[in-house]
């Protein structure tokens, strides 16, 4: 049995991981899952974050320990997976990989997950999200 570490940022890409580990989630123990909000004071973000945290409860609660966290401390959502990650010991960091960005946007704004890829010491699984309608 394993621990896992998922990154969400909103309820899509949260039924999206969610999806992924539906045949993975019989070997995992405990799954964390952090919504990361630089700054989140804003009521209405924090409410969307947490919507996004609960869909893992929601699908897994009743056969895992789901524990959710959602932090608003100011760092960025690199540093906050990567503290989770060493703090919770966990075997494997899964993120969503958004797949429609251009290079620029990448270069300007940076890839939490290839951040998090290039700074972690566990495996990463970075799972393609759909494009945006």
């Amino acid at each position: 049995m394993t621990t896992l570490l998922v990154g969400t940022d909103q309820e899509a890409t949260s039924h999206r991981l969610c999806d992924y580990l539906e045949d993975r989630i019989e070997t995992v123990e405990t799954l964390h899952v952090v919504n990361s909000l630089k700054g989140g004071n804003d009521d209405a973000k924090v409410a969307a974050g947490q919507a996004a945290l609960d869909v893992f409860t929601d699908r897994f609660g009743d056969r895992i320990a789901v524990e959710t966290h959602q932090y608003t401390r100011g760092n960025d959502a690199t540093a906050d997976l990567l503290t989770a990650a060493r703090e919770f010991d966990v075997a494997e960091v899964v993120l969503g990989i958004d797949q429609k960005r251009t290079q620029v946007n990448k270069l300007i704004f940076g890839s939490v997950a290839q951040a998090v890829l290039l700074q972690t010491d566990r495996p990463v699984v970075g799972v393609p999200l759909p494009p945006e309608d």
